[in-house]
């Protein structure tokens, strides 16, 4: 399959965009036009869940000609991060239902999300989040962390993410090698670290364990730690993807970049962090689309004419084939399950909020 694709299609494969509008026509000509290799969904895009799966057979009817399937992913936590629409019930922090110490609580958390998505035809959900809780830096994780106990974490966060790749959903875990660290938030700031022995020694042990436990994909976040990544985002960096994360832990899963629209990370480096994630080892870079983004589709065009690119490139690409492959993606179809349904199996749970 690598073979039978062009430089333009493996580029395509690369890069996952999402929008905060309703209107999803500027992603589905991205894919028919630019063969796009991922959509992540938002809660904007729809307003119920009739109109969530229309949206998601619209974005799949537009890959329809293309060679491979498409990712559909979603920021689906539960709690404070909730991109279900509004006629699904939500369910508890993942924070308040660790509390309770139950490993069949934290089972049955992964197991409700991940049913609906894969019945919903999403084959994608960048979860759980490994990050430490920390009281200082509430704003930024809030209840969005198991626990600010490091060997919780590393339980949780594994049983969790094994539960959901058993429901044949792709699990992305976040947001690595720590956002627990800092009390900035990414969407809005840079976080630089200057205390990297306190990731190495504490926030990255979830990770390890993660890895440990066959992880097979990863979201990096923007923090810069110049002993790890220089003075780069993690996000963008070759020296911390392919020399840290890849080489020492001997990683061979998706890397995925953090939004690289969010705010400073935008304002600095621009087009530029599109050229460094080319070369960095990650494996998909996640946009929110702006108008015109075709444009980033020529300056890529462009930059793939090196030897050292496109061997990148075709690595990359190769991972992404194969994961696709593994979940048989292509098969994830909308069940038509009806949101009374849906609502009355999470009552069962008696997991709301």
């Amino acid at each position: 399959m690598l073979d039978n694709l062009t430089i333009e299609e493996k580029i395509g494969q690369m890069l996952m965009f999402g929008t905060n509008s309703s209107n999803i026509e500027p992603i589905c000509n991205l894919i028919k036009n630019y063969k796009i290799g991922g959509v992540i969904l938002y809660k904007k895009n729809y307003s119920s869940y009739n109109e969530m799966l229309e949206v998601i057979k619209k974005l799949k009817n537009a890959n329809k000609d293309n060679k491979l399937p498409l990712f559909i992913a979603i920021d689906q936590e539960g709690g404070v991060v909730n991109r279900l629409p509004n006629d699904i019930e939500n369910i508890k922090n993942i924070y308040d239902v660790s509390k309770k110490d139950n490993i069949d609580l934290i089972k049955e958390h992964a197991d409700i999300i991940s049913n609906i998505l894969y019945n919903s035809g999403i084959n994608m959900n960048f979860s759980p989040v490994l990050d430490i809780y920390n009281n200082s830096n509430s704003s930024v994780l809030n209840k969005r962390c198991f626990s600010d106990n490091v060997e919780k974490v590393s339980l949780y966060g594994s049983i969790y993410m094994n539960e959901i790749k058993k429901n044949g959903i792709i699990s992305v875990v976040k947001h690595f090698p720590g956002h627990g660290i800092t009390k900035l938030d990414s969407h809005y700031f840079l976080p630089f670290v200057f205390n990297y022995k306190k990731i190495l020694n504490r926030e990255i042990i979830p990770f390890e364990n993660a890895i440990s436990e066959e992880c097979e994909a990863i979201m990096v976040s923007h923090l810069i730690i110049r002993k790890l990544s220089g003075l780069l985002p993690c996000s963008i960096s070759k020296r911390f993807i392919t020399k840290y994360l890849r080489e020492m832990y001997n990683y061979n899963g998706l890397v995925i970049t953090d939004d690289l629209r969010m705010k400073l990370v935008d304002l600095i480096f621009g087009k530029l962090s599109l050229k460094k994630v080319f070369l960095s080892g990650s494996d998909i870079v996640l946009l929110k689309y702006k108008e015109n983004d075709e444009n980033i589709f020529k300056m890529l065009y462009r930059y793939a004419n090196n030897k050292d690119v496109i061997n990148n490139i075709n690595e990359c690409v190769l991972r992404i084939i194969n994961i696709k492959d593994k979940y048989n993606i292509a098969n994830f179809n909308c069940q038509n399950i009806s949101t009374n349904d849906i609502n009355s199996v999470i009552n069962n749970y008696n997991l709301l909020i």
